[in-house]
């Protein structure tokens, strides 16, 4: 496995590397035709950072999902998956790295040293100044910079707290095969769910609608909910048929792969059906500061918001919906991978316009996004190399069903 892996790594390594210089190209690029601008001045942009923002809440939100997904294992005790939570445990091995690197984000913009979040401008609030914006200012009671802060800090320590606790009790569970550590397990993570439950909709405000401060949707929390599932679980669908494919991962059968296409499918759908909720409901409305949302991204886009439908809805459901298709793992590989790429798709078109109205996709995005995910892809394959817990979790008290499972419907 380690020679295996060193191979990986260097691939990698060139990602990394070549997102950089993508990066690198653009900034150089745009210094060349603007004279006028130096590279401090380019560093305070606003459209250096969308990219960076849009690739780190993208990853991160799959970390999520796959733990989310872990957790929702945890509480249902579903013997079926006992084997695939190793590999659940390794996707959120990003978690902490991101909210680090959101953090951050977050605190350039609350020293003003880069603007990203309309809301946090002072003149805003000041009633004699121009800029003077009424709405955001009867949300100021939600919308300031020091409880912003003071959530994002709960977000981070709660979040990372069951992370650690989770997968620290599953080690050791997995070398002293103790009821008491499994039952901890459970209990941390039915609180991680209610909490998370609470923690999400806040996270989706603040990461994302606060962009917008003029924008309100009361099913937005879900939809982004909904992300988090289906990109966690389309990442665990594509890391168990690598591995397996590579011979590391020989218990992982078609059986539970019928099930996670099953999962795979239904969180697609339930996706598409938030989407068309909150689309259906400002068609019918048509208040103007509802459906500007969706004007604004015509636009931009040229109706990204329906093309986002294939990747997101039609490919999975018509791919997915027959039994032999869910248990092809060519067929399921294909579809996680489109559906990671549709739902990067539509987090781009969240986020990308509400920082800047005349964004559009180009080298530096692609140069974020490759930066991101090879850093996202070295730290799960690091964690994998280093084998922290055992190749599956034998200390599990579902492990030999798990083991032995057969799906009565295959």
């Amino acid at each position: 496995m380690r020679l295996f892996f060193q191979k990986e790594k260097k691939i990698i390594r060139c990602i990394i590397i070549l997102g950089l210089l993508l990066i690198l190209f653009h900034k150089c690029y745009r210094l060349f035709f603007d004279s006028e601008k130096n590279f401090i001045t380019f560093l305070k942009e606003e459209s250096i950072w969308y990219g960076f923002y849009i690739s780190i809440f993208y990853f991160i939100s799959i970390s999520i999902g796959s733990f989310l997904f872990l957790t929702i294992q945890n509480v249902s005790k579903s013997g079926w998956s006992t084997i695939i939570h190793p590999i659940m445990e390794e996707i959120s091995h990003f978690i902490p790295y991101g909210f680090t690197m959101i953090f951050f984000i977050h605190m350039l913009c609350i020293t003003n040293n880069i603007h990203m979040f309309h809301w946090m401008d002072p003149f805003v609030y000041d009633i004699t100044s121009s800029k003077y914006d009424e709405m955001i200012a009867s949300k100021r009671i939600f919308l300031n910079k020091p409880f912003f802060i003071i959530r994002n800090i709960i977000y981070i320590i709660i979040i990372n707290f069951f992370y650690f606790q989770i997968t620290r009790l599953s080690k050791k569970m997995n070398i002293s095969f103790s009821i008491k550590k499994y039952n901890k397990i459970f209990f941390m993570s039915v609180l991680f769910i209610i909490l998370f439950s609470v923690i999400s909709i806040f996270m989706s405000w603040d990461w994302i609608m606060s962009l917008n401060p003029h924008w309100f949707s009361s099913l937005f929390e879900w939809y982004v909910l909904s992300h988090f599932l289906t990109t966690g679980i389309g990442m665990i669908i594509i890391v168990s048929l690598y591995l397996n494919k590579k011979g590391f991962f020989p218990l992982f059968n078609n059986n539970h792969l019928h099930d996670l296409s099953k999962y795979l499918f239904s969180s697609n759908l339930l996706w598409t059906y938030l989407w068309f909720s909150q689309f259906v409901l400002y068609w019918y409305g048509n208040i103007p500061e509802e459906i500007y949302y969706f004007i604004k991204r015509e636009k931009l886009y040229y109706f990204i918001h329906f093309w986002i439908l294939i990747p997101n809805f039609i490919i999975p459901f018509f791919l997915l919906m027959s039994k032999k298709n869910k248990i092809n793992s060519k067929i399921v590989f294909t579809v996680s991978f489109i559906t990671l790429i549709g739902h990067y798709i539509d987090i781009y078109h969240l986020i990308a316009p509400d920082i800047n109205h005349k964004i559009n996709f180009w080298i530096q995005d692609i140069g974020f996004f490759l930066l991101i995910g090879g850093i996202f892809i070295y730290i799960l394959v690091l964690n994998l190399e280093k084998k922290r817990y055992c190749q599956y979790p034998i200390g599990n008290p579902f492990f030999k069903e798990s083991k032995n499972y057969k799906n009565p419907h295959i």
